[in-house]
């Protein structure tokens, strides 16, 4: 390495150094000045001895009397209100429409699809066979939990999974041969969303 160099390096670890030894002191000195009592600019002589009255004096405002108000009378020609009105009211409500009967359905199927929770995540990436989709510890877990231990069982339903051209035909087939699963259960998940990897 160059002389020059080398040198000049050291000259300027020497200006940092010297740079660090002054901002170390001015800490120092803000620490001392922090740490002092603060004194007051005034004597205590000069400060009065009596206490200041900061009471503030509200004028009192008279409010008026129930009897100052004018009374008007109620008109005759108001109809009296019955206690059968409310049953009166129910006879006239509107039944509901075909539509409203099909939406409060669909609302019910929202609710169902927030519970079965593989139906609205997203999936992943497409693929073109359900098997390469499952890894190997999701295999033995669907096996054991939901194909109750029997891989032949397992591989059938796969193997079926991926000659279908929908989703629905998937959870129809599920419904249909497999009514003990919980379909809320991780195992049924995991499936569920192999499945939808091949057949969104």
């Amino acid at each position: 390495m160059d002389e020059n160099i080398l040198s000049g390096i050291l000259k300027r670890i020497e200006e940092i150094k010297e740079e660090l030894n002054e901002l170390e002191s001015k800490v120092r000195q803000m620490e001392a000045a922090s740490e002092e009592p603060v004194k007051l600019d005034a004597p205590a002589e000069d400060l009065p001895e009596e206490p200041i009255d900061l009471s503030i004096s509200v004028p009192e405002i008279s409010a008026p009397s129930f009897e100052d108000i004018p009374q008007s009378p109620v008109p005759e020609d108001l109809p009296e209100v019955s206690e059968a009105a409310p049953a009166a009211e129910k006879k006239h409500r509107k039944k509901k429409t075909v539509l409203e009967a099909e939406t409060a359905e669909k609302a019910v199927m929202d609710v169902m699809a927030e519970k079965e929770a593989w139906r609205t995540d997203r999936p992943g990436y497409p693929v073109k066979n359900i098997i390469s989709a499952i890894s190997l510890n999701d295999r033995l877990l669907l096996i054991n939990s939901l194909f109750k231990e029997d891989p032949v069982l397992f591989q059938g339903t796969i193997a079926k999974f991926n000659e279908m051209g929908s989703f629905q035909e998937a959870i129809d087939y599920i419904k249909e041969n497999f009514k003990d699963w919980d379909l809320n259960s991780e195992p049924v998940y995991r499936l569920m969303m192999a499945a939808r990897r091949k057949l969104q």
